[in-house]
C-alpha cells in the first residue's frame, strides 16, 4: 500500500469513527485529525485546491473545539449566585444560570418597598434571594413569598396586567430582569427560555397548591 493510499484510508476510518461518537467535542476532534491526514494526501497529490478547502474546514473545526472547551470549563458562581441557583434555578445548567444572572440586577429593597403594582403591566421579573414579601389583593395579604420565590411570574407567563401587589415585609435581596431586555436575550437562547418557563411555571403551580 502506498503512502497516499494509507493516508486516504486512515482519514476515512477516522471520519467513520467521528460519525459514530455521540459527543460533539469528540466528533470535532476526530474530524480535525482526519482533515489533517487528508491534507497530507492532497500535498502528495499536489491537489492544492482541495488542500485549501480542507485548511478552511480545519480552521472552522478548531475554532469550534476552542468554543466547546470554553463552554465546558467549570463554572465558579459567586456565593449569592450559588445560593440562588440551588434555591430556584437547578433546571438550568450552572453556565446557563451564570449568563442569565449576568443579565439581571441585584438590588436590596427596604422594608415596605412595592415590587409589583396591582393591575399594572409587569416591568420586571424578580426572584427573592433573601427576605420576604407579601402578596396583596385590595390591600389584603393573601400569600407570603420567601427565598427562591419569583415575583410577578403569573403576569410574566401570561402577559396580562398583574393581579396583585407585592410589597416587602423586611429588607429583601432580589435579582431582577427588565422584561423587554430579558425577552430579547431569551429570543437568542431558546433552550434557556424553555427551561426558565418550566422553572417559573413550577414555582407558580406550587404557590397555587399552597393557596388551595
Amino acid at each position: 500500500m502506498s503512502l497516499s493510499d494509507a493516508l486516504i484510508h486512515g482519514a476515512n476510518v477516522l471520519y467513520l469513527f467521528s460519525y459514530l461518537v455521540r459527543d460533539i467535542l469528540w466528533l470535532r476532534f476526530l474530524t480535525v485529525v482526519a482533515i489533517g491526514i487528508l491534507m497530507g494526501y492532497f500535498v502528495l497529490e499536489s491537489a492544492w485546491v482541495a488542500f485549501g478547502w480542507n485548511a478552511i474546514f480545519l480552521l472552522i473545526n478548531l475554532v469550534q473545539i476552542i468554543r466547546l472547551l470554553a463552554e465546558r470549563r467549570p463554572v465558579d458562581l459567586a456565593p449569592r449566585e450559588e445560593r440562588l441557583y440551588q434555591l430556584a434555578f437547578r433546571g438550568l445548567t450552572p453556565r446557563e444560570f451564570e449568563k442569565l444572572a449576568s443579565l439581571g440586577t441585584w438590588c436590596t429593597e427596604p422594608e415596605d418597598a412595592e415590587l409589583v403594582t396591582e393591575g399594572a403591566a409587569l416591568d420586571a421579573l424578580r426572584v427573592i434571594s433573601e427576605g420576604q414579601a407579601a402578596v396583596q389583593v385590595g390591600g389584603e395579604t393573601v400569600a407570603t413569598l420567601g427565598d427562591g420565590h419569583f415575583v410577578g411570574e403569573m403576569s410574566y407567563l401570561t402577559g396580562d396586567p398583574t393581579s396583585a401587589a407585592v410589597r416587602t415585609t423586611c429588607e429583601t435581596l432580589c435579582l431582577s430582569w427588565e422584561r423587554d431586555a430579558l425577552e430579547r436575550w431569551l429570543d437568542d437562547h431558546p433552550s434557556v427560555r424553555s427551561s426558565l418557563q418550566r422553572i417559573v411555571g413550577a414555582d407558580l403551580a406550587a404557590k397555587l397548591r399552597r393557596a388551595m
